[in-house]
């Protein structure tokens, strides 16, 4: 499978993930938007969700110019800025702004 398509797979299943937790999911395909997934949930601070997929580390490939765009559109929308980084053969983690570098 190549990086692009792991990428794909890896964001459908964050998706999938938390909508078994009943929040309505919104995908960005293509990374066209700052996050990969908008989470809402009645009664919870909307979610922008970066997600990365990658071996070398979480911080990898989200450099600090993109998390400086995240969490200022964050900020912007009231929301939660997160990554999702779920590397090939290992678990999922959840990274909040606050964990960034």
């Amino acid at each position: 499978m190549s990086a692009k398509a792991r990428g794909i797979a890896r964001e459908r299943q964050v998706r999938d993930i938390l909508a078994k937790s009943d929040w309505l999911c919104f995908r960005s395909p293509a990374s066209l938007g700052c996050a990969d997934i908008v989470a809402l949930r009645d009664g919870s601070r909307p979610r922008l969700i970066e997600v990365k997929a990658t071996a070398q580390g979480p911080f990898e490939r989200f450099g600090p110019a993109a998390r400086a765009k995240l969490a200022a559109t964050a900020k912007m929308a009231g929301a939660s800025a997160e990554l999702a980084w779920w590397p090939p053969h290992g678990q999922l983690r959840w990274l909040s702004e606050a964990e960034w570098p």
